[in-house]
């Protein structure tokens, strides 16, 4: 685009601030202006057709991969319910870690059990050891 700056230039004391030399300016540069619109608006229209073409390859190629992904998701939504109904209370459940701790508890006091036996049949036994003794004695 040519430059037109040296036509429009003022000078200090030879460019007389009238209308001689505003309305050629002015018209000039309107007519530079009016054109631009001009191209403006044979290429917006081409902007317009570039634009709908893109937004038609981007349905085209995007289209089925988002009608894939969404099938995805409502495939898995699908397996997450039939898990959910499959585990059904399974929060309430015992973990291994849990069921460990719950027969050492059962097998200690299970122990002590037999301990506290064996320790009242060895009482039982003295005390009959002792009955007969005295029994013995009598005789």
């Amino acid at each position: 685009m040519p430059v037109r700056f040296p036509a429009y230039r003022m000078r200090d004391g030879i460019t007389p601030l009238a209308e001689d030399y505003f309305n050629p300016v002015l018209a000039d540069i309107d007519a530079r202006i009016a054109q631009l619109e001009d191209q403006r608006a044979s290429l917006q229209g081409v902007i317009d057709d570039l634009t709908a073409f893109g937004l038609q390859r981007i349905d085209v190629l995007v289209g089925p991969a988002i009608a894939q992904t969404q099938a995805t998701l409502d495939a898995l939504q699908e397996l997450r319910a039939d898990l959910e109904a499959a585990i059904g209370n399974v929060g309430n459940l015992a973990t291994q870690a849990q069921l460990d701790a719950t027969i050492a508890t059962e097998q200690a006091a299970r122990q002590a059990a037999i301990a506290a036996e064996v320790s009242a049949r060895q009482q039982i036994d003295a005390q009959l050891q002792a009955i007969a003794a005295l029994v013995y004695a009598a005789l």
